[in-house]
């Protein structure tokens, strides 16, 4: 049997590790990571800089781990809903992304607010091709469909992006239809590319 104290060190660090992430998400909606120091964030998180310091190297490195907490989830997501065998229903992934979205609707915000964090960018774009291709049993090195399927998910994440800083003024079931037919549509122009000559 695991005595209860075994947990406590676990549960402390994840709970410190919520705060910092949390705190670094609020402090990026008001100005770039290059101007965020490890002193404004352990003050923020009523800890000691040496605590901050057990837990990341440094301010890039708590970032990292909240894009790689997003980048983990939205892999999740395009697992369990990305249609198969076939299936060219796209809504269920669609409204499974605007729903990620908008429950975590600050966090998006703080990472796309400034042209600096282009990285989480980046990295969400790539999750989404190789996820397709993989979904798709697309050779990577299939350059034509890669560049398709990335001119999709460039265009979702631009969409998305607009749907944050227009104060999401559209309804939420319009962007999960225009994700979904966008997705349907680069799907067809994709399929078109998969056997093509290079």
């Amino acid at each position: 049997m695991v005595s209860k104290q075994s947990d406590q060190p676990d549960r402390r660090t994840k709970k410190t590790q919520r705060q910092l992430k949390k705190m670094l998400v609020k402090l990026l909606q008001d100005k770039p990571i290059d101007k965020i120091t490890v002193a404004e964030l352990a003050r923020a998180s009523d800890i000691g800089r040496g605590t901050f310091y057990i837990h990341y190297k440094d301010v890039y490195d708590l970032y990292d781990s909240v894009v790689a907490d997003v980048v983990n989830q939205l892999t999740g997501i395009f697992k369990r809903y990305y249609p198969r065998d076939g299936d060219s229903n796209f809504a269920p992934l669609a409204a499974q992304i605007v729903i990620f979205v908008v429950d975590n609707q600050q966090l998006f915000e703080a990472l796309t607010s400034h042209g600096d964090n282009l990285e989480s960018l980046k990295r969400m774009n790539t999750l989404i091709v190789y996820s397709v291709l993989d979904a798709e049993h697309v050779d990577t090195s299939n350059v034509k469909y890669r560049a398709a399927v990335g001119f999709a998910s460039c265009g979702l994440i631009g969409t998305i992006i607009d749907w944050l800083t227009t104060q999401a003024a559209s309804p939420i079931d319009d962007l999960i239809t225009v994700i979904s037919k966008s997705i349907e549509a680069m799907k067809k122009v994709a399929v078109s590319l998969k056997f093509s000559a290079d």
